[in-house]
């Protein structure tokens, strides 16, 4: 069921969510008495938070009342971001990360900020995004997320809007806070201690928080949509009925000289592969996909995790201090140590073996099946023989600020440095060094009548050392920035005095991001994450923003931002919005401005590397006189990818229509509509393509009779060579500006309270709807925009976040919700369609991926001695992931923890 109409949401809640509640617009009687507060998105203080950009406000006491126990479980659970976004799963080189992606983009085009200023990037993630993991909970006074384009006011990455973490400043006294959580289904246990400290005197302000945060991982094995099942009326006996098995267990593959079968190492009928070579083996299976084919699978989720096991444990110090009555100094100092460990089921590997493999019987009775000896002969094993894969993530930040801020009678300055790196290093065991073990092979002796050596179908053959390899990378990304301005008045306009901030800045970067030479060279087998390359640059800034008050209750706002960059060049990104107050409780607003993303150093400087792998040889068949686009010729041949000097920064244009509404001091309502369009996207192409364009170049100059361009005319820094006999020797796939993705979307937020003789009630509701999300694909050189895929599978149209709060005397009870919509899949149920009657496939049903309310539940008892004492429940019904057609399902939207008790102690001196 879909949870579309509006209304459906309002009779659950009557209001706008918790973490998305809308200031009041009222007015202050004495505007000059209030302090005057800079808001994110823009420079120039206002009094008002409310403004022609939409903002929304999560409060410490927000997080902590939606039942979530980090920052980044909180964000990543906000209809705002509503595609999902990658929350730290194993098996994956960014097992350490979690990102934000707002309005269903890429993580790279959601700016992430502490306290107004860049957080230090993750060269984990290429330089290109915040890891939310590292943010500390206790230290987080609130978080601003804008959901509009602000490049005009902070440059580079602000194209879906900005997430700024607000830092606790002023606090006095000492809190201790502690908190576990217990899911009821096995693995991802946690649990977390912090201590915040606060000093305060006339002269400043000192706040001091250390917070320890551990989880342990889930495996694959301790949720049954993650082991392998079989699918609804499924063969047990074909593989391709099988969710969650390799194939890539224990499976000869012949040669051409043995016919190309794939069979199970054994014939022996009254053994099963689990028999012989342990549990974790399944079959021996048929494959129903290549008759005649046998094979002993393998259960990966015996060993593989989920979810990855963490420690974290952060540590803040902020200080403020009036150095005179106009001049305040700001001193910041933050660390993060995280510790990750991956685990990954054993490597998969295929073994060449050209001399084939004799038939014989084991003096334990294990008939072994003949490999016949060919050039293509060898064998698909599992190397459980070797252990797991351990990657041991560690990643470390600093963090450092100084800042000054100043008053004069004219204008108000603020000057600030701030210096930041963020170190991964990451040891890797477990890995195999590829075609070493083909060199560990045994063969027959003659003389004893048996085999001497490994033999990999024996599983009492043991397997020598030498095989085994170490995947290990070291990443390291500093930023230093330095930036200043100053607000003044200008002139007077009907509806008040104008005002202009300018501003400077000066930006240095660096990446340094290694793997170890095997690894880079393609020579380590089971490992992921390559090098993200070499760079520094350094980025000029200067930017403006104009109010104008045209009118008493029309604000007209300017802003404008230029970047030089010492690679590739200077852009500049201007931005327009307008305020209307039509009513004193109503706010019209717009806005509309361009924004832009940087490539990454790791997008231009990346080093090459090289992956092999099958290659449609277009070429070939249009040089045979075949058809281009029906070409089945394959060859196995190298693609060498990398950075690309020659990037361009992708694009966007952006716009906003909406209002805010405060219908009664109690009741108030926001709605915005928006429209973001990003261009030259940056890609990394298929090798199928580059040679799919190539082919069509040369047909296409050759009908002309003039000379054949080369494929890298279309696609900057592309190439490729081919062989005397036609087939390809190499591709080179260079990063390159290409692509576009078309969005727009409806963002409405409600938000009530109500006082009565019981207690305080506040209900509230936020809604994101797509209307739209359309990207493009590219064939033989041109560019084609895809249908739009809003409300299809791993893109929901609706995500909602409910809420409802009772407080009375020492007692709170909260409620969370958080729903996502049902999908469309891009599959078609088998048996949906009519053959006799002359239906295809194309006339089948679509397969619909179930919607999703998840429901958290918060009790919190205060406690006479300044201290408190909360339970609760995340995941309250226990809901499993919607599942895909196949029975996978989409981690970066769901979640596996499952219904999760928690508890937490707080104690205030």
């Amino acid at each position: 069921m879909k949870l579309h109409p509006l209304a459906k949401m309002t009779a659950l809640a009557g209001g706008s969510i918790m973490l998305t509640a809308v200031p009041s617009m009222a007015q202050a009687e004495q505007q000059d008495k209030v302090e005057r507060i800079e808001v994110t998105g823009s420079h120039i203080k206002r009094i008002d938070m409310e403004g022609a950009s939409p903002i929304t406000t999560i409060t410490a006491a927000d997080l902590e009342k939606s039942g979530f126990a980090t920052v980044g479980d909180a964000l990543r659970s906000s209809n705002l971001n509503a595609f999902g976004s990658w929350g730290g799963g194993s098996n994956n080189s960014w097992g350490s990360q979690a990102t934000v992606q707002l309005k269903g983009g890429s993580a790279f085009h959601t700016l992430t900020l502490l306290d107004g200023k860049r957080m230090a990037k993750s060269p984990v993630l290429d330089g290109g995004a915040a890891n939310i993991n590292t943010i500390p909970m206790a230290a987080v006074e609130r978080i601003e997320i804008l959901t509009d384009g602000a490049s005009a006011i902070y440059g580079t990455d602000a194209i879906a809007g900005v997430v700024n973490i607000i830092l606790k400043k002023d606090y006095e006294g000492i809190q201790l806070d502690a908190r576990m959580d217990r899911p009821t289904a096995e693995g991802g246990d946690s649990s977390n201690l912090s201590f915040t400290g606060g000093l305060d005197s006339d002269k400043g302000h000192l706040v001091l928080t250390l917070e320890h945060y551990e989880s342990q991982k889930i495996k694959q094995s301790d949720r049954w949509y993650t082991r392998p099942f079989l699918l609804e009326g499924g063969d047990a006996n074909d593989y391709q009925d099988w969710v969650n098995i390799s194939p890539t267990g224990r499976v000869l593959t012949q040669g051409d000289a043995g016919g190309w079968v794939y069979s199970a190492p054994f014939s022996n009928a009254d053994k099963s592969c689990a028999d012989v070579y342990g549990e974790q083996f399944l079959g021996v299976l048929n494959d129903s996909d290549y008759p005649g084919d046998t094979l002993c699978a393998y259960d990966y989720s015996r060993a593989a995790a989920i979810s990855v096991g963490q420690k974290r444990n952060n540590t803040l110090i902020h200080y403020t201090y009036e150095l005179s009555d106009d001049i305040e100094l700001t001193a910041r100092a933050f660390w993060a140590a995280n510790e990750t460990m991956d685990v990954s089921a054993p490597v998969p590997a295929a073994i060449s073996i050209p001399n084939g493999l004799p038939a014989y019987t084991t003096a334990e009775g294990l008939d072994l099946v003949e490999l016949v000896a060919d050039p293509d002969a060898g064998m698909n094993f599992r190397f459980d023989t070797a252990g797991n894969r351990v990657a041991e993530h560690h990643d470390n930040i600093f963090d450092y600020l100084l800042a000054l801020n100043g008053t004069t009678d004219y204008l108000s300055w603020d000057f600030s440095v701030n210096y930041n790196q963020y170190g991964n290093f990451t040891w890797g065991t477990g890995y195999q060094l590829k075609g070493a073990t083909t060199d560990l092979i045994g063969s027959w002796d003659s003389d004893s009548n048996s085999f001497v050596g490994w033999d990999p179908r024996d599983p009492h053959s043991p397997m020598p050392q030498g095989a085994t390899a170490n995947y290990d990378k070291r990443m390291n990304a500093t930023y230093l920035d330095v930036s200043g301005g100053a607000s003044f008045d200008l002139f007077e306009l009907p509806g008040g005095i104008s005002g202009m901030y300018l501003g400077a800045a000066y930006r240095e970067e660096s990446l340094d991001s290694k793997v170890t030479a095997l690894a880079e060279a393609g020579q380590i087998i089971g490992g992921n994450g390559g090098s993200g390359g070499e760079g520094e640059r350094d980025v000029k800034a200067v930017y403006f923003e104009l109010v104008l008050p045209l009118l008493d209750k029309l604000e007209l706002n300017l802003a404008g931002r230029y970047d030089d960059y010492s690679d590739f060049g200077g852009t500049f990104n201007p931005q327009v919005s307008v305020k209307y107050n039509v009513l004193d409780p109503l706010l019209l607003r717009a806005s509309w401005g361009n924004g832009f993303r940087a490539p990454t150093l790791s997008d231009l400087y990346q080093g090459t590397s090289e992956g092999f792998g099958y290659i449609t040889n277009y070429l070939n068949c249009y040089a045979e006189g075949e058809d281009i686009d029906t070409c089945g010729r394959r060859d196995y041949a190298p693609t060498r990818t990398g950075g690309n000097e020659a990037l361009q920064p992708e694009e966007s244009e952006s716009y906003n229509f909406g209002l805010v509404w405060d219908i009664t001091d109690q009741i108030n309502i926001s709605v915005d509509y928006w429209s973001l369009e990003t261009s030259n996207l940056i890609e990394t192409l298929d090798p199928d393509e580059i040679v799919k364009t190539q082919a069509k170049l040369w047909q296409a100059a050759d009908a002309l009779g003039v000379a054949r361009p080369e494929v890298g005319s279309v696609y900057a820094g592309a190439s490729l060579e081919q062989r005397g006999n036609g087939r390809i020797d190499n591709v080179v796939s260079r990063k390159v500006n290409v692509g576009l993705s078309e969005r727009e979307g409806m963002d409405v937020s409600m938000h009530a309270s109500w006082d009565t003789q019981v207690g305080e009630l506040k209900a509230g509701l936020s809604w994101s709807h797509y209307f739209k999300y359309k990207s493009t694909h590219v064939n033989s050189g041109v560019r084609i925009l895809g249908d739009n895929i809003a409300g299809r599978e791993g893109s929901p149209d609706d995500r909602a976040n409910v809420s409802l709060d009772y407080l009375v005397g020492n007692h709170s009870l909260s409620y969370f919700g958080n729903y996502i919509s049902a999908q469309t899949s891009w599959d078609r149920i088998e048996g949906s369609w009519d053959p006799d009657a002359g239906q295809t496939e194309d006339e089948g049903r679509l397969f619909e991926i179930d919607s999703v309310f998840y429901h958290n539940l918060t009790y919190t008892y205060s406690l006479p001695w300044n201290d408190s004492l909360s339970i609760g429940v995340t995941n309250l019904t226990d809901e499993e992931p919607s599942f895909k057609y196949d029975g996978t399902f989409d981690s970066d939207l769901y979640d596996i923890r499952g219904r999760t008790y928690w508890a937490s102690f707080r104690q205030a001196f």
